[in-house]
């Protein structure tokens, strides 16, 4: 799962940067040099950096390019992983000597794919939001001007849902949906008779938990 990781965080620190190929191809190497066993893992480097550079293009132009291309990245990942696993890491004898009671149980590599999601879910996965809205309807993706806060809040719920999803407290991931209710209700109460305004809210909220939740497997 390590070059996984490697590709989630190099989208999440590109689209954190302001999309800049820059950021994602550096983050590629860098991370390939740590997870991996030296420079003998480069030749991956030119892979991950074409799904980063379609994800950015993809997301400039509002195009499923980019999104297609890591959702058949991450499968092929994946089902590699047994191959692409990788031993003695430059950077395992840091993590190891971290003094951290909670990490002492977590394999590095499965600390390293955390902390690539935890990038992915931050903005990154905001861009697929708004893709699924577009979708909806332009109509939809319009109530965005009048719902504050769904940029700032999106990244939130989705971090709490996912640690909440990987220690197994299920319930507060329920608390998560009731008080998002409760928080749009007033605006949602002042919605016009088409119902925009809960559909943007239903489903962009769906579609947020959904791409916290479909990374928890892998844990």
């Amino acid at each position: 799962m390590s070059v996984l990781a490697v590709l989630l965080a190099a989208i999440g620190a590109a689209d954190l940067i302001g999309r800049r190929i820059f950021s994602g191809f550096l983050v590629v190497i860098v991370g390939l040099l740590l997870v991996g066993a030296g420079w003998n893992t480069l030749w991956l480097a030119p892979l991950l950096a074409i799904a980063v550079f379609a994800w950015i293009v993809g997301a400039r132009s509002e195009s499923f390019a980019g999104i297609s291309l890591l959702a058949v990245y991450t499968v092929v990942l994946i089902a590699l992983s047994e191959q692409l696993s990788f031993d003695d890491l430059p950077i395992q004898g840091w993590y190891d000597d971290l003094d951290i009671p909670s990490l002492a149980t977590v394999p590095f590599d499965r600390f390293a794919l955390g902390l690539g999601v935890i990038l992915f879910l931050t903005t990154a996965a905001n861009v697929v939001v708004r893709e699924v809205l577009t979708l909806t309807g332009p109509r939809v993706l319009e109530q965005e001007d009048d719902l504050q806060g769904g940029r700032v809040l999106g990244p939130l719920e989705r971090w709490f849902v996912f640690g909440c999803a990987v220690t197994g407290n299920l319930a507060a991931i329920a608390i998560v949906v009731a008080a998002k209710g409760i928080l749009r209700f007033p605006e949602i109460s002042r919605d016009k008779p088409e119902g925009l305004r809960a559909e943007y809210v239903l489903v962009g909220s769906f579609v947020s938990w959904g791409l916290a939740l479909a990374f928890v497997p892998l844990f």
